[in-house]
Order: structure tokens, then C-alpha cells, then sequence
């Protein structure tokens, strides 16, 4: 039930039952995305929380023993403090990562990529601070309800993108917004550490809702479910799609199969 090429996801939360029913006697892994996937968007960046029946939720299937990870474009102790659930949290992309316990390793970057970072601080100076995120291996330009923001981007973007792509930088658009990142720190490329670490036979499932999560559901493929959390249909190389508002119920289900898989367990 995973998905291999970009299309319209066909297939609703009804649809999961199946893969629900797969959890007993194996370690299903759910791993997600958070803006907009378990948190709404904000203008202001830390008033974006989880629900707290999402929460709620996230937080019994860790302690019933669930297998999650939190895989963002933020950084790992910024989302492990808005998140609120003890969790391990892959951070930029999956250039952090995080322990529940709050330990935190990175990747090791090369020389040309440590040199590439040092122009991000000056890709985004023009714009008022408060429409810049900065990043240990990115920086991004958030335009939601900044009009004059975007504005001001399609004014400047031309040289932007020389800058960016004179030391390899790479683009990336998003939901109101830009990212400028190394092309090494992708959730694809974090999502094949975290395949790799994984019994073939244990489930595996990624939400996501934006341009970021379709690196990971494209390397996700047919080795798991990828579901996309979007209001409208969106072409996806996930197989899945639900709405922002099923997520809790998403939830509910992927809790009860875990609980029902432990009981069924030999």
C-alpha cells in the first residue's frame, strides 16, 4: 500500500484497516512530520502545538510501547519542546537527531558543505528578522501573511538563487514559504537511515503534508505507507491521503491495533 509514483492519492483513512490489522507479533514504526501535519500552521512559529488530543494520543502509544519518530525541518530541541511528548526526534531534515532523552548526534558535514553554510546568514539579510528561520544546515523565508515578504522575495530572487547555486545550496519551495538547504540533509535521505535500522517485516508509516515530506515518501515506496494530511486532493507520491481534522482519529486507530497486536503477540 505504499506509493511509487507521484499521482493523487486514492485511498482514505477507511482504507488502512488492512495495514492496522498487520501489527501483531511485529514493531510498527510511525514516524511524521509536525507542521502541518500534527501542529496547525501559525504566523508566529512557536504558537504552532499539537492539539492535545494529539498529544494525548502520541504520548499513550509511546508509553504502550509504540515506536515514534518525530522527523522535521525544525530543529530537534525546538520541536521536542513544542511537541511535548517524549519522543525521538530527527531535527533539519534528519541532520539532528534526537534522543527521548534529549541527547542529540548529528551528521558530519564536508568542508564544501561547511563552507556553503556560511553564505546562508547573508542569502536572507534584506528581510525582517521575524520571516527568517535560521538553521544549523538551512535557513528559510516564511511568507504566511507577510505579503510584503513575498513581494520583496520576487524582487530579489534572481540573485538569490545565483548565490545559492554558486556553493551548491538547494531551493526548496514551500507552503508559504522557501527553504535554502544542503542537498545531503533531505527527510528522504533520513528516511533511508531509518529503513535501514528496520526489520523488513515491521509496518512503517509517514505523514506529511508538504513538498518536504515527498522525499521521504518516495524512498518510503512500497517498504511502507506514506499519507498525505492535506484539506484538498494534491498530486503525492503518497498513496494516502487524509485530512488535517482525521489525524487524532488516525491516531485512535493506530493505538488500538497496537494494543491489540501486544495482546495477540505470542
Amino acid at each position: 500500500m505504499g506509493a511509487l509514483d507521484i499521482g493523487y492519492p486514492g485511498l482514505g483513512l477507511s482504507d488502512l484497516e488492512g495495514f492496522f490489522d498487520s501489527f501483531s507479533g511485529v514493531s510498527p514504526l510511525l514516524v511524521s512530520d509536525y507542521d502541518g501535519t500534527l501542529a496547525p500552521f501559525r504566523r508566529e512559529r512557536d504558537e504552532a502545538v499539537p492539539p492535545e488530543e494529539t498529544k494525548r494520543l502520541l504520548r499513550r502509544i509511546v508509553e504502550t510501547g509504540g515506536e515514534f519518530i518525530l522527523l522535521t525541518g525544525r530543529e530537534a530541541s525546538e520541536a521536542a519542546s513544542l511537541l511535548g511528548v517524549p519522543a525521538e526526534i530527527w531535527g533539519c531534515h534528519g541532520w539532528q537527531r534526537r534522543s527521548p532523552g534529549g541527547e542529540t548526534a548529528t551528521t558530519p558535514l564536508s568542508g564544501a558543505e561547511e563552507q556553503a553554510l556560511r553564505l546562508l546568514p547573508d542569502l536572507f539579510r534584506p528581510f525582517p528578522p521575524g520571516a527568517v528561520e535560521r538553521k544549523p544546515v538551512s535557513a528559510a523565508l516564511h511568507w504566511r501573511e507577510r505579503p510584503d515578504v513575498l513581494e520583496q522575495y520576487g524582487k530579489l530572487e534572481k540573485s538569490i538563487l545565483e548565490r545559492a547555486s554558486e556553493v551548491g545550496l538547494e531551493r526548496l519551495p514551500f507552503d508559504q514559504g522557501v527553504e535554502f538547504r544542503l542537498p545531503s540533509c533531505t527527510k528522504g535521505e533520513a528516511m533511508k537511515r531509518i529503513l535501514a535500522a528496520r526489520n523488513f517485516r515491521d509496518p512503517v508509516c509517514y505523514l506529511g503534508d508538504d513538498v518536504t515530506d515527498e522525499d521521504a515518501f518516495r524512498v518510503l515506496g512500497g517498504r511502507g505507507v506514506g499519507v498525505l494530511v492535506s484539506v484538498l486532493p494534491a498530486a503525492s507520491a503518497a498513496g494516502v491521503r487524509i485530512r488535517p481534522e482525521e489525524v487524532p482519529e488516525f491516531l485512535r486507530k493506530w493505538l488500538a491495533a497496537l494494543e491489540t497486536g501486544r495482546r495477540g503477540a505470542p
